[in-house]
């Protein structure tokens, strides 16, 4: 295995050397692949484009990100980049430190390509039934899958390049986000009780306590990631508190509470009673985006830890009730403001 980290380092330094230049686009490119992402970008879009599509997606991004950070516990022997300090190979290589190297949660698979990946799966295969249903032929019918590609790729050669991870963990993380993508769309909770959503966000959240308490118990150090960080990382402000693996959990938690508030809120029902007008969808896809980053602006405290978590978990609550209630209510309140006038 030595030599399959190696091997890494190597080709990291080689994208290092040859694409020197170009760090502000990958840093981009990973930008785009970041879980947070899905969160505050991908699900609004896939909301806007179709109702059912925009759940789907957010539930694949919740259940694929709690299934990340579990699997980097359970593979904790696993090296990070982090190891080419220990061993002295960052300088043999000459490896250039990015801010984006300061993630206390990187690991195998990589989470960039497995969730985001299992993320947009849906998007890409209603983009692909879409357009299959308007064109009988050609290869504009496999555009989507072509861009999706093109991105996964991106984004694993950007992970590669700022070093925050091995080459077989880019590749463990497409392939597992490709197959739980496509397994995953089709048990999307469109249907189910609130009930339900209360139990998926505690056992996301108890689940995770239970199995880092159980292999702490067991003598496992879970937070080694984070000892590095702290060790290696040229800058303390790099690392920051919403890389941390409970951060994760608590916004994947938060989200599953808050995609059942939404979904049965006594405003649900009345707001989505018709298909929309593009127009309405493109309105309410610039609010939701757009309350969603004034709200990830706010300010969290980092300490006490436990109500930095507490807080982060409720912050992702009100996520779905943005893009679902709040955004379509202003939307509609405009519309009919606008009818009054015109009468």
């Amino acid at each position: 295995m030595d030599e399959v980290h190696r091997a890494g380092v190597a080709l990291a330094g080689y994208l290092q050397e040859h694409l020197h230049g170009t760090e502000d686009f990958w840093l981009w490119v990973t930008y785009l692949g970041d879980p947070g992402c899905i969160f505050l970008l991908y699900f609004p879009l896939a909301y806007a484009l179709h109702h059912q599509l925009g759940v789907t997606v957010l539930w694949q991004g919740v259940i694929c990100e709690w299934l990340n950070l579990v699997f980097k516990w359970f593979l904790f022997g696993e090296r990070p980049f982090w190891w080419v300090h220990e061993s002295g190979l960052h300088d043999v290589y000459n490896l250039k430190q990015f801010p984006s190297t300061c993630e206390t949660g990187p690991g195998s698979p990589s989470g960039h390509c497995m969730i985001t990946g299992a993320a947009l799966w849906p998007i890409i295969m209603f983009c692909t039934d879409r357009l299959q249903s308007i064109l009988s032929r050609g290869m504009i019918r496999t555009l989507p899958l072509i861009l999706y590609s093109l991105l996964m790729v991106g984004i694993a050669v950007s992970r590669l390049l700022i070093l925050a991870h091995f080459p077989h963990q880019v590749v463990a993380g497409i392939f597992t986000g490709v197959l739980l993508g496509y397994f995953l769309q089709r048990n999307a909770p469109h249907d189910r009780s609130f009930a339900f959503f209360v139990r998926s966000s505690m056992c996301l959240l108890f689940g995770a306590l239970l199995v880092y308490w159980g292999m702490s118990a067991c003598g496992v150090d879970l937070s080694w990631s984070i000892h590095l960080a702290s060790k290696w990382c040229m800058k303390t402000e790099w690392i920051r508190p919403e890389t941390r693996p409970f951060s994760s959990v608590t916004r994947s938690a938060g989200n599953a509470l808050g995609l059942g508030l939404a979904l049965h809120c006594p405003l649900f029902r009345r707001l989505h009673t018709d298909t929309p007008s593009w127009r309405k969808r493109g309105i309410c896809l610039l609010l939701s985006v757009l309350f969603l980053k004034l709200q990830q602006a706010l300010p969290l405290p980092v300490s006490p830890p436990l109500l930095y978590y507490l807080l982060n978990f409720l912050r992702h609550c009100t996520c779905p009730l943005i893009v679902i209630i709040l955004s379509p209510y202003i939307v509609r309140g405009l519309d009919s403001g606008t009818m009054q006038k015109r009468d």
